[in-house]
């Protein structure tokens, strides 16, 4: 049987520390009834920094089973995410020096980690993230990747997995954390099962479709410039020169600072905040497909559909069936 200790930390989202435990009971559960296995797979415990309940957010006491146990190798410590006051997740971890010190002795012992959402960022403060692929919850990677600058972030992926630390985007990513653990800890057939009874979809592979505008407040300064030009141009579709030239930056020196800032060529965020507006226009008004093209610079209609499929992994009628009106 498999430890699978959960940490729960102060300002914690119950739904997800408590949806993390009965996940595996229950995926124990599914086991036995469809001959799996004979036995528990998955022992679930759930754990504090000192054995004390630890208030969630929103005020409520959680009482836990124990104190932290000292790590053995096939042990798995889950962190779940931790609601914060606004988006600047650096400065809620930075706070938390006791959890660091945790997570660091933890790692001593080989111990490995599945964190989610705000606890990506304390195994990033934690150290514990130099050169291991990385993702975060969209809104927040920009953040993540100025402060832990050697950290390996991919941008599109909602969960890694490098063998010793898992990452989940989201702040509710934790069924998937847990589903993902049942698969690669026993087998697929297992976690699929688990999913089909509980009725959880699966969530998408990649991030694109849930980027939005409205929620991008911690961009790197210049991202915002080359965003706030853009916009201001469109439905112009402005030249990468220009860009440059309006940031007082030669095209070169903007490709390589937009490159550290985003991942992307100045093009490709272009297109991006582009892709945005398309996305925000669906998700606010009944539009057509060429009103999109009309407000994006679009002439071709191919290009636009192509374009937007890469930028959210969908059609634009089926990010409006999912997201707004009906085209």
């Amino acid at each position: 049987m498999r430890n699978l200790y959960i940490l729960a930390l102060d300002g914690c989202v119950a739904s997800a520390v408590l949806g993390l435990v009965e996940i595996f009971h229950l995926a124990n559960r599914v086991a036995a009834e469809t001959g799996q296995a004979k036995a528990a797979l998955f022992n679930p415990v759930l754990v504090g920094l000192t054995g004390e309940a630890v208030k969630c957010d929103g005020g409520m006491l959680l009482p836990v089973e124990r104190k932290l146990p000292r790590a053995k190798p096939d042990d798995f410590l889950l962190i779940p995410g931790c609601m914060t006051q606004d988006l600047d997740l650096v400065s809620c971890v930075k706070e938390r020096s006791a959890e660091i010190k945790a997570l660091r002795t933890w790692s001593a012992k080989r111990g490995n980690f599945a964190a989610q959402c705000s606890s990506v960022f304390l195994l990033a403060e934690a150290g514990l993230l130099d050169e291991r692929e990385t993702t975060a919850t969209w809104w927040a990677q920009d953040q993540l990747l100025e402060r832990y600058p050697n950290i390996n972030l991919n941008r599109d992926k909602t969960l890694t997995d490098d063998g010793k630390i898992i990452c989940a985007a989201g702040p509710y990513s934790h069924l998937d954390l847990g589903l993902h653990l049942i698969e690669s800890l026993f087998s697929r057939s297992l976690a699929s099962l688990v999913a089909k009874f509980a009725m959880i979809e699966r969530t998408p592979p990649s991030q694109s479709a849930f980027r939005t505008m409205d929620l991008r407040k911690k961009t790197l300064p210049i991202a915002k410039q080359v965003e706030a030009f853009v916009l201001e141009e469109l439905p112009n579709m402005p030249e990468v020169g220009a860009v440059a030239r309006h940031v007082g930056m030669t095209t070169r020196t903007l490709q390589r600072h937009l490159h550290e800032a985003t991942n992307l060529t100045p093009k490709g965020f272009i297109n991006d905040v582009r892709m945005s507006v398309a996305k925000r226009l669906i998700e606010t008004l009944p539009v057509r497909v060429q009103d999109l093209m009309q407000a994006t610079g679009f002439a071709d209609e191919s290009a636009f559909r192509k374009q937007f499929r890469r930028a959210s992994g969908m059609t634009p009628k089926q990010y409006a069936d999912r997201y707004g009106a009906n085209l």
